[in-house]
């Protein structure tokens, strides 16, 4: 099930907030599994938590100095 967060503004921007900390390049890999493991754990099995965290709205946009 593919998490729908249009309606719900605080939650969608913590979330998202959350899968650039993912996406960051300086995030290592114990990291982002720890991220994966607590958000399956908290919002269940039927949602499609790597895919979220894959979207476009979760990249690290590049900072352009």
């Amino acid at each position: 099930m593919k998490i729908e967060l249009s309606d719900i503004g605080l939650v969608r921007e913590s979330l998202v907030l959350v899968g650039r900390v993912y996406n960051h390049p300086d995030t290592n890999q114990h990291t982002k599994q720890f991220i994966r493991f607590e958000l399956q754990r908290m919002l269940g099995n039927e949602y499609d938590i790597k895919g979220f965290l894959n979207e476009p709205v979760c990249k690290v946009k590049p900072d352009i100095s």
